[in-house]
Protein backbone atom coordinates (compact mmCIF):
# COMPACT_ATOMS: atom_id res chain seq x y z
CA UNK A 1 0.00 0.00 0.00
CA UNK A 2 1.43 3.26 -0.86
CA UNK A 3 2.21 5.88 2.39
CA UNK A 4 -0.26 8.33 0.31
CA UNK A 5 -2.75 5.76 0.95
CA UNK A 6 -2.14 4.65 4.65
CA UNK A 7 -1.92 8.41 5.73
CA UNK A 8 -5.22 8.98 3.61
CA UNK A 9 -7.22 6.50 4.96
CA UNK A 10 -5.57 6.73 8.95
CA UNK A 11 -6.72 10.29 9.36
CA UNK A 12 -9.76 9.70 7.25
CA UNK A 13 -10.91 7.27 9.53
CA UNK A 14 -9.77 9.83 11.93
CA UNK A 15 -11.92 12.35 10.98
CA UNK A 16 -15.20 10.06 10.16
CA UNK A 17 -14.78 8.89 14.39
CA UNK A 18 -14.60 12.98 14.97
CA UNK A 19 -17.67 13.90 12.93
CA UNK A 20 -19.89 10.92 14.54
CA UNK A 21 -18.15 12.44 17.95
CA UNK A 22 -19.77 16.04 17.06
CA UNK A 23 -22.91 14.64 15.20
CA UNK A 24 -23.72 12.56 18.36
CA UNK A 25 -22.86 15.72 20.95
CA UNK A 26 -25.07 17.80 18.60
CA UNK A 27 -28.11 15.68 18.76
CA UNK A 28 -27.80 15.43 23.05
CA UNK A 29 -27.47 19.23 22.96
CA UNK A 30 -30.48 19.39 21.20
CA UNK A 31 -31.98 17.04 23.16
CA UNK A 32 -31.33 18.35 26.37
CA UNK A 33 -32.38 21.82 24.87
CA UNK A 34 -35.60 20.86 24.44
CA UNK A 35 -36.01 19.18 27.37
CA UNK A 36 -34.91 22.40 29.66
CA UNK A 37 -37.76 24.35 26.87
CA UNK A 38 -40.33 22.21 28.39
CA UNK A 39 -38.98 22.37 31.49
CA UNK A 40 -38.98 26.30 31.66
CA UNK A 41 -42.49 26.39 29.51
CA UNK A 42 -44.84 23.14 29.56
CA UNK A 43 -43.87 21.99 33.23
CA UNK A 44 -43.60 25.42 34.98
CA UNK A 45 -46.97 26.18 33.31
CA UNK A 46 -48.86 22.74 33.60
CA UNK A 47 -47.81 23.90 37.74
CA UNK A 48 -49.05 27.02 37.85
CA UNK A 49 -52.42 25.88 36.16
CA UNK A 50 -52.82 23.52 38.89
CA UNK A 51 -52.61 25.74 41.58
CA UNK A 52 -54.59 28.44 39.79
CA UNK A 53 -57.46 25.17 39.66
CA UNK A 54 -57.09 24.96 43.31
CA UNK A 55 -57.70 28.84 43.83
CA UNK A 56 -60.47 28.89 41.27
CA UNK A 57 -61.93 25.58 42.93
CA UNK A 58 -62.14 27.60 46.56
CA UNK A 59 -64.17 30.10 45.19
CA UNK A 60 -66.44 27.99 43.42
CA UNK A 61 -67.39 26.28 47.10
CA UNK A 62 -67.54 29.37 48.19
CA UNK A 63 -70.16 30.98 46.22
CA UNK A 64 -71.94 27.75 45.64
CA UNK A 65 -72.38 27.80 49.72
CA UNK A 66 -73.66 31.42 49.66
CA UNK A 67 -75.91 30.32 46.47
CA UNK A 68 -77.84 27.80 48.22
CA UNK A 69 -77.33 29.07 51.32
CA UNK A 70 -79.05 32.43 50.84
CA UNK A 71 -80.95 31.50 47.12
CA UNK A 72 -79.75 34.92 45.99
CA UNK A 73 -79.52 35.01 41.93
CA UNK A 74 -76.84 37.87 42.63
CA UNK A 75 -74.16 35.05 43.20
CA UNK A 76 -75.00 32.87 40.49
CA UNK A 77 -72.73 35.11 38.64
CA UNK A 78 -69.82 34.75 40.09
CA UNK A 79 -70.28 31.33 40.58
CA UNK A 80 -70.57 30.64 36.80
CA UNK A 81 -67.70 32.30 35.99
CA UNK A 82 -65.39 30.98 38.17
CA UNK A 83 -66.87 27.05 37.18
CA UNK A 84 -65.72 29.05 33.50
CA UNK A 85 -62.12 29.87 34.93
CA UNK A 86 -62.00 25.79 36.34
CA UNK A 87 -63.07 24.16 33.28
CA UNK A 88 -60.38 26.89 30.92
CA UNK A 89 -57.78 25.52 33.69
CA UNK A 90 -58.85 22.22 32.84
CA UNK A 91 -58.41 22.08 29.22
CA UNK A 92 -55.46 23.94 29.20
CA UNK A 93 -53.88 21.14 31.46
CA UNK A 94 -55.60 18.79 29.69
CA UNK A 95 -54.00 20.53 26.46
CA UNK A 96 -50.32 20.61 27.95
CA UNK A 97 -50.28 17.35 29.54
CA UNK A 98 -47.07 16.11 28.86
CA UNK A 99 -46.44 12.51 31.13
CA UNK A 100 -48.95 9.44 31.21
CA UNK A 101 -49.23 10.17 35.22
CA UNK A 102 -50.64 14.05 35.06
CA UNK A 103 -52.93 12.93 31.79
CA UNK A 104 -54.29 10.24 34.58
CA UNK A 105 -54.86 12.34 37.06
CA UNK A 106 -56.57 15.15 34.94
CA UNK A 107 -59.21 12.67 33.44
CA UNK A 108 -59.88 11.90 37.16
CA UNK A 109 -60.16 15.20 38.02
CA UNK A 110 -61.99 15.95 34.76
CA UNK A 111 -64.67 12.98 36.12
CA UNK A 112 -64.66 14.58 39.35
CA UNK A 113 -65.86 17.80 37.83
CA UNK A 114 -68.65 16.72 36.27
CA UNK A 115 -69.84 14.59 38.51
CA UNK A 116 -69.66 17.74 40.99
CA UNK A 117 -71.08 19.56 38.50
CA UNK A 118 -74.36 17.80 38.07
CA UNK A 119 -74.72 17.46 41.60
CA UNK A 120 -74.10 21.18 42.22
CA UNK A 121 -76.97 22.27 38.77
CA UNK A 122 -79.34 19.81 40.65
CA UNK A 123 -79.22 21.41 44.43
CA UNK A 124 -79.76 24.95 41.95
CA UNK A 125 -82.40 24.47 40.17
CA UNK A 126 -84.32 23.17 43.68
CA UNK A 127 -83.22 26.37 46.54
CA UNK A 128 -84.06 25.72 49.92
CA UNK A 129 -82.84 28.64 51.45
CA UNK A 130 -80.80 28.18 54.90
CA UNK A 131 -80.27 24.79 54.27
CA UNK A 132 -76.84 23.61 55.16
CA UNK A 133 -74.60 22.81 52.30
CA UNK A 134 -74.76 19.32 51.23
CA UNK A 135 -72.71 16.49 52.34
CA UNK A 136 -72.58 14.99 49.05
CA UNK A 137 -71.33 17.92 47.53
CA UNK A 138 -68.69 18.48 50.11
CA UNK A 139 -67.57 15.34 49.66
CA UNK A 140 -67.48 15.97 46.23
CA UNK A 141 -65.41 19.14 46.21
CA UNK A 142 -62.49 17.76 48.72
CA UNK A 143 -62.19 14.93 46.22
CA UNK A 144 -61.98 17.47 43.70
CA UNK A 145 -59.29 19.84 45.23
CA UNK A 146 -57.51 16.24 46.57
CA UNK A 147 -57.38 15.56 42.48
CA UNK A 148 -56.41 18.98 42.00
CA UNK A 149 -53.33 19.01 44.45
CA UNK A 150 -52.44 15.41 42.75
CA UNK A 151 -52.65 17.26 39.42
CA UNK A 152 -50.04 19.58 40.58
CA UNK A 153 -47.47 16.77 42.43
CA UNK A 154 -48.67 15.14 39.09
CA UNK A 155 -46.64 18.48 36.98
CA UNK A 156 -43.63 18.61 39.82
CA UNK A 157 -43.05 15.09 39.45
CA UNK A 158 -42.88 15.40 35.43
CA UNK A 159 -40.36 18.03 35.83
CA UNK A 160 -38.23 16.07 38.24
CA UNK A 161 -38.41 13.28 35.89
CA UNK A 162 -37.44 15.92 32.80
CA UNK A 163 -34.76 17.43 35.25
CA UNK A 164 -33.17 13.69 35.78
CA UNK A 165 -33.45 12.43 32.30
CA UNK A 166 -31.67 15.88 31.34
CA UNK A 167 -28.71 15.15 33.87
CA UNK A 168 -28.39 11.35 32.60
CA UNK A 169 -28.19 12.46 29.29
CA UNK A 170 -25.51 14.96 30.27
CA UNK A 171 -23.61 12.33 31.92
CA UNK A 172 -24.22 9.85 29.14
CA UNK A 173 -23.08 12.90 26.87
CA UNK A 174 -19.92 13.64 29.05
CA UNK A 175 -19.10 9.90 29.25
CA UNK A 176 -19.16 9.29 25.41
CA UNK A 177 -16.95 12.30 24.83
CA UNK A 178 -14.52 11.07 27.25
CA UNK A 179 -14.66 8.01 25.54
CA UNK A 180 -14.61 9.31 22.28
CA UNK A 181 -11.81 11.24 23.00
CA UNK A 182 -9.88 8.54 24.15
CA UNK A 183 -10.29 6.44 21.57
CA UNK A 184 -9.38 9.08 19.11
CA UNK A 185 -6.05 9.50 21.01
CA UNK A 186 -5.38 6.42 20.87
CA UNK A 187 -6.34 5.69 17.29
CA UNK A 188 -4.16 9.02 15.92
CA UNK A 189 -1.50 7.86 17.94
CA UNK A 190 -1.31 4.30 16.70
CA UNK A 191 -2.18 5.71 13.23
CA UNK A 192 0.70 8.35 13.24
CA UNK A 193 3.28 5.59 14.86
CA UNK A 194 2.51 3.33 11.65
CA UNK A 195 2.98 6.23 9.37
CA UNK A 196 6.18 6.99 11.39
CA UNK A 197 7.42 3.52 11.60
CA UNK A 198 6.48 2.83 7.45
CA UNK A 199 8.60 6.20 6.55
CA UNK A 200 11.80 6.38 9.39
CA UNK A 201 12.92 3.06 8.12
CA UNK A 202 12.87 3.61 4.41
CA UNK A 203 14.07 7.13 5.27
CA UNK A 204 17.34 5.64 7.56
CA UNK A 205 18.34 3.80 5.26
CA UNK A 206 18.26 6.06 2.57
CA UNK A 207 20.46 8.39 4.77
CA UNK A 208 22.81 4.96 5.17
CA UNK A 209 22.76 4.86 1.47
CA UNK A 210 23.76 7.92 0.73
CA UNK A 211 26.56 8.68 3.43
CA UNK A 212 27.42 5.24 1.48
CA UNK A 213 27.40 6.61 -1.69
CA UNK A 214 29.37 9.97 -0.57
CA UNK A 215 32.33 7.82 0.78
CA UNK A 216 32.67 6.48 -2.21
CA UNK A 217 30.88 2.84 -1.47
CA UNK A 218 29.01 2.50 -4.79
CA UNK A 219 28.16 -1.22 -4.25
CA UNK A 220 25.18 -0.37 -1.78
CA UNK A 221 21.69 -0.62 -2.97
CA UNK A 222 18.70 -0.25 -0.82
CA UNK A 223 15.93 -3.15 -0.23
CA UNK A 224 13.18 -2.69 -3.16
CA UNK A 225 10.84 -5.23 -1.56
CA UNK A 226 8.43 -2.64 -0.08
CA UNK A 227 5.13 -1.71 -2.54
CA UNK A 228 5.21 2.16 -1.82
CA UNK A 229 6.87 4.83 -2.85
CA UNK A 230 10.00 4.19 -1.08
CA UNK A 231 10.53 0.71 -3.06
CA UNK A 232 10.23 2.81 -6.33
CA UNK A 233 12.70 5.39 -4.55
CA UNK A 234 15.13 2.83 -3.80
CA UNK A 235 14.67 1.07 -7.35
CA UNK A 236 15.86 4.69 -8.72
CA UNK A 237 18.56 4.81 -6.04
CA UNK A 238 19.79 1.52 -7.21
CA UNK A 239 19.99 2.64 -10.58
CA UNK A 240 21.97 5.92 -10.03
CA UNK A 241 24.36 3.67 -7.44
CA UNK A 242 24.75 0.97 -10.50
CA UNK A 243 25.30 4.00 -13.12
CA UNK A 244 27.84 5.71 -10.64
CA UNK A 245 29.61 2.24 -10.03
CA UNK A 246 30.52 1.70 -13.56
CA UNK A 247 31.37 5.25 -14.39
CA UNK A 248 34.02 4.96 -11.00
CA UNK A 249 35.01 2.09 -12.51
CA UNK A 250 35.38 3.66 -15.90
CA UNK A 251 37.43 6.55 -14.63
CA UNK A 252 39.48 4.11 -12.16
CA UNK A 253 40.65 2.30 -15.65
CA UNK A 254 40.86 4.60 -17.56
CA UNK A 255 43.36 6.80 -14.81
CA UNK A 256 45.42 3.47 -14.66
CA UNK A 257 45.87 2.47 -17.83
CA UNK A 258 46.73 5.48 -19.23
CA UNK A 259 48.99 6.39 -15.87
CA UNK A 260 50.80 3.16 -16.87
CA UNK A 261 51.02 3.84 -20.59
CA UNK A 262 52.51 7.21 -19.67
CA UNK A 263 54.94 5.83 -17.55
CA UNK A 264 57.74 3.72 -19.88
CA UNK A 265 57.13 7.25 -22.36
CA UNK A 266 58.29 9.13 -19.58
CA UNK A 267 60.57 7.03 -17.81
CA UNK A 268 63.04 6.72 -21.77
CA UNK A 269 62.65 10.69 -21.64
CA UNK A 270 64.00 10.84 -18.25
CA UNK A 271 66.68 8.32 -19.43
CA UNK A 272 67.87 10.50 -22.32
CA UNK A 273 67.96 13.64 -20.41
CA UNK A 274 70.25 12.12 -18.17
CA UNK A 275 72.31 10.80 -21.01
CA UNK A 276 72.46 14.00 -22.51
CA UNK A 277 73.04 15.81 -18.56
CA UNK A 278 76.20 12.96 -18.12
CA UNK A 279 77.57 14.47 -21.84
CA UNK A 280 77.69 10.69 -23.05
CA UNK A 281 76.56 12.26 -26.45
CA UNK A 282 78.71 15.13 -26.51
CA UNK A 283 79.29 18.16 -24.40
CA UNK A 284 76.76 20.78 -23.74
CA UNK A 285 77.09 24.55 -22.53
CA UNK A 286 75.88 25.80 -18.92
CA UNK A 287 72.75 26.91 -20.18
CA UNK A 288 72.01 23.89 -21.74
CA UNK A 289 72.94 21.83 -18.33
CA UNK A 290 70.44 24.00 -16.68
CA UNK A 291 67.31 23.69 -18.61
CA UNK A 292 68.14 20.17 -18.66
CA UNK A 293 68.64 19.75 -15.24
CA UNK A 294 64.60 21.61 -15.11
CA UNK A 295 63.61 19.25 -17.69
CA UNK A 296 64.49 16.14 -15.52
CA UNK A 297 63.12 17.82 -12.47
CA UNK A 298 59.94 18.46 -14.05
CA UNK A 299 59.90 14.91 -15.01
CA UNK A 300 60.69 13.20 -11.95
CA UNK A 301 57.57 15.15 -10.41
CA UNK A 302 55.38 13.82 -13.01
CA UNK A 303 56.78 10.51 -12.62
CA UNK A 304 55.99 11.24 -8.75
CA UNK A 305 52.25 11.89 -10.01
CA UNK A 306 51.86 9.14 -11.96
CA UNK A 307 53.14 7.20 -9.35
CA UNK A 308 50.28 8.16 -6.91
CA UNK A 309 47.78 7.88 -9.59
CA UNK A 310 49.20 3.89 -10.00
CA UNK A 311 49.24 3.80 -6.35
CA UNK A 312 45.69 5.31 -5.77
CA UNK A 313 44.28 2.69 -8.57
CA UNK A 314 45.84 -0.26 -7.16
CA UNK A 315 44.16 0.54 -3.88
CA UNK A 316 41.00 1.42 -5.01
CA UNK A 317 41.24 -1.85 -6.79
CA UNK A 318 42.13 -3.48 -3.71
CA UNK A 319 45.24 -5.29 -5.21
CA UNK A 320 47.87 -3.51 -3.14
CA UNK A 321 50.08 -6.00 -0.94
CA UNK A 322 51.61 -5.36 2.32
CA UNK A 323 54.62 -7.18 3.83
CA UNK A 324 54.01 -6.53 7.49
CA UNK A 325 56.89 -7.58 10.33
CA UNK A 326 58.23 -6.17 13.12
CA UNK A 327 61.12 -2.90 11.70
CA UNK A 328 62.89 -0.49 13.83
CA UNK A 329 61.30 2.90 13.02
CA UNK A 330 64.34 5.17 13.15
CA UNK A 331 66.35 4.00 10.06
CA UNK A 332 62.84 4.39 8.28
CA UNK A 333 62.47 7.68 9.04
CA UNK A 334 66.19 8.44 7.80
CA UNK A 335 65.47 6.75 4.90
CA UNK A 336 62.71 9.19 3.87
CA UNK A 337 64.77 12.53 4.76
CA UNK A 338 67.22 10.86 2.42
CA UNK A 339 65.06 10.65 -0.66
CA UNK A 340 63.25 13.64 -0.06
CA UNK A 341 66.93 15.91 0.53
CA UNK A 342 67.25 16.62 -2.57
CA UNK A 343 64.39 18.73 -2.94
CA UNK A 344 65.11 20.45 0.54
CA UNK A 345 68.39 21.53 -0.73
CA UNK A 346 66.72 23.37 -3.50
CA UNK A 347 64.82 25.57 -0.92
CA UNK A 348 67.54 25.19 1.51
CA UNK A 349 65.04 23.77 4.46
CA UNK A 350 66.89 21.23 7.03
CA UNK A 351 65.58 18.37 8.04
CA UNK A 352 66.00 18.03 11.52
CA UNK A 353 64.81 14.30 13.56
CA UNK A 354 64.43 13.34 16.74
CA UNK A 355 63.89 9.76 18.24
CA UNK A 356 63.88 8.71 21.59
CA UNK A 357 67.14 6.88 23.39
CA UNK A 358 65.43 3.34 23.44
CA UNK A 359 64.63 1.90 20.24
CA UNK A 360 61.37 1.60 19.09
CA UNK A 361 59.44 -0.96 16.73
CA UNK A 362 56.32 -1.32 14.96
CA UNK A 363 55.11 -4.02 12.85
CA UNK A 364 54.63 -2.86 9.75
CA UNK A 365 55.67 -2.77 5.56
CA UNK A 366 58.82 -0.72 5.57
CA UNK A 367 58.65 0.24 2.30
CA UNK A 368 54.76 1.94 2.66
CA UNK A 369 55.83 3.54 5.77
CA UNK A 370 58.89 5.30 3.83
CA UNK A 371 56.35 6.72 1.35
CA UNK A 372 53.81 7.97 3.90
CA UNK A 373 57.02 9.54 5.78
CA UNK A 374 58.14 11.00 2.27
CA UNK A 375 55.02 12.38 1.16
CA UNK A 376 54.77 14.33 4.64
CA UNK A 377 57.47 16.10 4.21
CA UNK A 378 57.45 16.70 0.51
CA UNK A 379 53.82 18.41 2.06
CA UNK A 380 56.11 19.82 4.51
CA UNK A 381 58.88 21.32 2.32
CA UNK A 382 56.43 22.44 0.06
CA UNK A 383 54.50 24.77 2.50
CA UNK A 384 57.74 25.83 4.70
CA UNK A 385 59.55 29.17 3.98
CA UNK A 386 62.69 29.01 2.33
CA UNK A 387 66.01 28.89 4.21
CA UNK A 388 63.54 27.41 7.51
CA UNK A 389 63.45 24.04 9.27
CA UNK A 390 61.36 21.15 8.83
CA UNK A 391 61.30 18.89 12.09
CA UNK A 392 60.99 15.55 12.32
CA UNK A 393 60.35 13.78 15.38
CA UNK A 394 59.82 10.22 16.98
CA UNK A 395 58.55 9.15 20.32
CA UNK A 396 56.65 6.40 22.78
CA UNK A 397 53.00 7.24 23.68
CA UNK A 398 51.40 5.15 25.94
CA UNK A 399 47.89 6.25 24.82
CA UNK A 400 46.68 8.23 22.07
CA UNK A 401 47.24 12.13 22.25
CA UNK A 402 43.90 14.56 22.80
CA UNK A 403 44.90 15.80 19.27
CA UNK A 404 43.13 12.19 17.59
CA UNK A 405 40.27 13.30 15.72
CA UNK A 406 37.26 11.04 17.05
CA UNK A 407 36.49 9.31 14.29
CA UNK A 408 40.01 7.94 13.91
CA UNK A 409 40.64 7.39 17.95
CA UNK A 410 37.58 4.13 17.33
CA UNK A 411 39.76 2.63 15.02
CA UNK A 412 43.31 2.40 17.05
CA UNK A 413 44.21 -0.50 19.04
CA UNK A 414 47.21 -1.47 21.54
CA UNK A 415 48.69 -0.47 24.70
CA UNK A 416 51.79 1.21 22.96
CA UNK A 417 52.28 3.58 20.29
CA UNK A 418 54.87 4.98 18.12
CA UNK A 419 53.99 8.41 17.15
CA UNK A 420 55.84 10.45 14.45
CA UNK A 421 55.24 14.19 14.17
CA UNK A 422 56.53 16.09 10.80
CA UNK A 423 56.26 19.86 11.92
CA UNK A 424 56.71 23.05 9.41
CA UNK A 425 56.88 26.78 10.22
CA UNK A 426 54.43 27.30 6.79
CA UNK A 427 51.24 29.13 6.97
CA UNK A 428 49.21 26.20 8.20
CA UNK A 429 46.05 24.24 7.42
CA UNK A 430 43.00 25.79 8.82
CA UNK A 431 40.34 23.89 10.90
CA UNK A 432 37.71 23.46 8.23
CA UNK A 433 40.02 22.21 5.97
CA UNK A 434 41.99 20.01 7.67
CA UNK A 435 40.04 16.18 7.09
CA UNK A 436 39.64 17.66 3.32
CA UNK A 437 43.41 17.71 2.85
CA UNK A 438 42.94 13.86 3.28
CA UNK A 439 40.81 14.22 0.38
CA UNK A 440 41.32 12.49 -2.86
CA UNK A 441 42.40 15.36 -5.50
CA UNK A 442 42.45 17.87 -2.88
CA UNK A 443 45.08 20.55 -2.91
CA UNK A 444 45.68 23.43 0.09
CA UNK A 445 45.44 26.75 -1.59
CA UNK A 446 47.76 29.60 -1.03
CA UNK A 447 47.58 32.99 -2.03
CA UNK A 448 44.54 31.79 -4.81
CA UNK A 449 47.53 29.71 -6.52
CA UNK A 450 47.75 26.31 -5.98
CA UNK A 451 51.15 25.67 -3.67
CA UNK A 452 53.52 23.69 -5.27
CA UNK A 453 52.20 21.22 -8.05
CA UNK A 454 50.87 17.72 -7.87
CA UNK A 455 47.15 16.03 -8.31
CA UNK A 456 46.42 15.99 -4.60
CA UNK A 457 46.54 12.57 -3.67
CA UNK A 458 49.73 11.92 -1.46
CA UNK A 459 48.05 12.86 1.93
CA UNK A 460 45.11 10.75 0.83
CA UNK A 461 47.30 7.72 -0.07
CA UNK A 462 49.03 8.02 3.83
CA UNK A 463 46.31 8.24 4.97
CA UNK A 464 45.00 4.74 3.54
CA UNK A 465 48.04 3.15 4.07
CA UNK A 466 48.52 3.86 7.91
CA UNK A 467 45.04 2.81 8.39
CA UNK A 468 45.50 -0.63 6.57
CA UNK A 469 48.57 -0.46 9.33
CA UNK A 470 45.87 -0.14 12.34
CA UNK A 471 47.02 3.29 13.03
CA UNK A 472 45.79 7.01 12.13
CA UNK A 473 47.29 10.28 10.46
CA UNK A 474 45.91 13.53 11.17
CA UNK A 475 46.79 17.59 11.18
CA UNK A 476 46.79 20.35 13.92
CA UNK A 477 48.47 23.56 14.76
CA UNK A 478 52.27 23.53 15.14
CA UNK A 479 52.44 24.96 18.54
CA UNK A 480 55.40 27.31 16.96
CA UNK A 481 53.44 28.34 13.73
CA UNK A 482 52.51 26.19 10.75
CA UNK A 483 51.10 22.75 10.28
CA UNK A 484 52.07 19.80 12.55
CA UNK A 485 51.34 16.06 10.48
CA UNK A 486 51.68 12.95 13.41
CA UNK A 487 51.11 9.39 12.72
CA UNK A 488 49.72 6.97 15.22
CA UNK A 489 51.14 3.37 14.95
CA UNK A 490 50.64 0.49 17.09
CA UNK A 491 54.56 -0.21 18.66
CA UNK A 492 56.18 -3.30 19.60
CA UNK A 493 58.31 -3.67 22.82
CA UNK A 494 61.60 -1.67 22.12
CA UNK A 495 65.29 -2.48 23.37
CA UNK A 496 68.33 -0.26 23.71
CA UNK A 497 69.10 1.58 20.61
Amino acid sequence: MKITTRISLGYLLLFLLLAVLVAYQVVTIGRMQAINRALSGVGSQNALVSLQALRDLDLVEEYARKSLALADPDYLGPLGEYRDDFERDLAELRGQAGSAGERGEIVRLAAGWNAFTRQLDARLARPAPGAPFPDSLQADMELLKAEARSVYQASLGAMRDQVEQSRAMGETAALVLWVSTLAVLVIGALVSFLIYRSISRPLAHLTEGTRAIAEGKFFYRLDTSRDDEFSQLARDFNTMTRRLDELDRLKKEFVSHVSHELKSPLASILETVQVLVEEIPGPVNERQRRLLELCRQSGVRLMAMIGDLLDMSRIEAGVIEYRLEPRELAPLLERAAAEIEVQARERRIDIVLSRPPEGLEAECDGDRLIQVVVNLLANAIRFAPEASTVRVELEAVDEPPPGVPDALRRGLRGERYALVSVADSGPGIPAADREKVFEKFHQAKKGGKTAGEGVGLGLAISRTLVEAHRGAVWVEDNPGGGALFRVLLPALAGRPA
